[in-house]
């Protein structure tokens, strides 16, 4: 087996910490290639390659680091079926489930084969002057620099939905249901899922509330006034001004996420989120 190290090299402890998981790695046969952004913190002790070498004949990626980790890793990995294995190093984590203090554990874990992939619904967007992007949690249309309210007209499939005022739209996967969609009043979705959340942010109406919708229905989001921001996974920013158009479709392309065998989806709510814990055992 072999597998491709990606990092967030500003998080804690990542000096200390992969030079003792690249050296366990090599103790149960499991070949390692990092990302060469790691070559000045961590010397000439290990394989460094750039990224359009990076993944050539790895099985695994395992990006340590936080949620927005993954989210770059995933962009790198499109279209390769390469699963991720992301260490949370950062806050919460959804996406990067295995803790600092499971990390001894991993090579042994991955050499006996006991995790699970799941693959997980992505978005392909395309703006009205034709650039596409890739999303695997969500697209959001917000307010720019500007301060006025954005007003916004939605269809589904090319069927006019509604339109309405509003701070903004969050179209999130299952995947982006635990981010900033269930900030903004969302559901919380099972990541196996294949539906599109429609949440609308703070909109100026009382009966306005998030939607789902089948996942293969394209999402059409028409800004009608205002100066918005789109905002891809948090990662890239592009302006849509009065006029612009965004189509959002379910992407060709999962997004394969490996996971033990011993956790499950609500295991990750309770410890990130304290969804469904007893507020008696919260404070034992």
């Amino acid at each position: 087996m072999k597998v491709a190290i990606i990092a967030n090299t500003k998080k804690e402890g990542i000096r200390t910490i992969l030079p003792t998981f690249v050296r366990d790695l090599g103790k149960y046969d499991i070949g390692a290639v990092l990302h060469e952004n790691m070559t000045r913190i961590l010397g000439g002790r290990f394989t460094f390659l750039p990224e359009d070498l990076l993944l050539d004949g790895v099985d695994m990626i395992i990006s340590f680091g936080g949620d927005g980790t993954i989210l770059r890793t995933a962009q790198l990995s499109l279209g390769t079926d390469i699963p991720i294995l992301g260490v949370n190093l950062g806050k919460v984590g959804f996406l990067a489930e295995i803790s600092p203090d499971e990390i001894s554990h991993v090579p042994e874990r991955l050499k006996n084969g006991k995790y699970t992939i799941i693959d997980r619904m992505a978005f392909t967007a395309e703006t009205s002057s034709g650039d596409e992007y890739f999303a695997l949690n969500d697209i959001v249309i917000d307010r720019s620099a500007d301060t006025r309210i954005l007003e916004l007209s939605v269809s589904v499939d090319d069927l006019h939905a509604g339109d309405f005022a509003a701070d903004g739209i969050i179209v999130s996967t299952p995947t982006g249901s635990t981010a900033h969609s269930v900030s903004a009043g969302g559901p919380l979705v099972m990541p196996e899922c294949n539906v599109t959340v429609l949440t609308p942010i703070c909109p100026h109406s009382l009966t306005l509330r998030p939607m789902i919708i089948d996942g293969s229905k394209k999402v059409g989001l028409h800004v009608l006034g205002g100066l918005g921001r789109m905002a891809v996974d948090g990662q890239s920013f592009v302006d849509v001004p009065a006029g612009s158009k965004v189509d959002i479709r379910m992407s060709e392309n999962a997004v394969k996420i490996a996971r033990f065998d011993d956790k499950t989806y609500f295991d990750i709510l309770h410890t990130r989120l304290n969804w469904g814990v007893s507020p008696k055992l919260r404070n034992a």
